[in-house]
């Protein structure tokens, strides 16, 4: 998800982009920031650009061109992703429905009041939820990081992506997806047929792992140990049978 940032205050560019940041990290969203010290060069950049932005935050009282002139000059260029004005000042309050904002921030805004703004961008902040692409059958498939259930092998070198949506076999080995995923939190190998979701482990039986679809994920009784325990760190709580 592309950001826009328009502010000629550097100190509270920075300060935005300190909350996105942390924003991103806790919700596990994908932000890409880019940041304008004035609506004239926003405007250029935005002219040129070959993928234009989901989101912008834009400060109204800004030399030469302010942000609510800004606002409208994109509006005329057909931009429809969404705008969030800041600034220190309420006077333009009712002139952000002329050009459709989401949001009004008044500085100085905290923490809360900024997560309130974002938590209005619902259906653009999903394009920032990471996923997963793959070939099935033809066509390109993208998957939620956040539904994917578990990846299992199988012969043929095979492997086959269990999701909210459904179950998906695609060509690959366990261990590129493996590879892949080994720096993203809550994906963990069990063995060297599966690679699971942490957020989708339902419950732990015997030896095995009852994943959130019923799905059982068999677990080495040499992993066993080490398995339980993260699993069980990751969710605080596990329910034994």
């Amino acid at each position: 998800m592309l950001i826009y940032l328009c502010d000629d205050s550097e100190i509270d560019t920075l300060r935005l982009r300190h909350y996105l940041d942390i924003y991103a990290s806790q919700l596990k969203l994908d932000f890409e920031i880019s940041s304008f010290f004035s609506g004239k060069e926003l405007i250029n950049a935005f002219k040129q650009a070959c993928q234009k932005p989901d989101l912008m935050f834009l400060d109204i009282l800004m030399p030469e061109l302010s942000g609510m002139e800004t606002a409208r000059k994109l509006r005329d260029m057909h931009y429809n992703g969404g705008i969030i004005f800041t600034t220190s000042s309420t006077k333009h309050a009712m002139d952000s429905y002329e050009v459709n904002a989401i949001y009004y921030l008044q500085k100085p805004y905290g923490r809360m009041h900024f997560e309130n703004a974002m938590s209005r961008c619902g259906m653009l902040l999903r394009k920032a939820k990471p996923r997963f692409t793959f070939a099935h059958r033809k066509k390109v498939i993208a998957v939620l990081y956040e539904d994917i259930i578990f990846f299992e092998t199988v012969p043929s070198h095979n492997v086959i992506l269990h999701a909210i949506s459904g179950t998906y076999s695609f060509s690959g080995s366990l261990t590129q997806i493996a590879g892949f995923f080994s720096k993203t939190e809550g994906f963990i190998p069990v063995g060297r047929s599966f690679l699971i979701n942490l957020d989708h482990v339902a419950r732990w039986t015997g030896n095995d792992l009852v994943m959130s679809d019923g799905s059982i994920v068999q677990v080495p009784l040499r992993k066993r140990e080490k398995v339980l325990e993260i699993v069980a760190g990751w969710q605080n709580k596990l329910p034994l049978l």
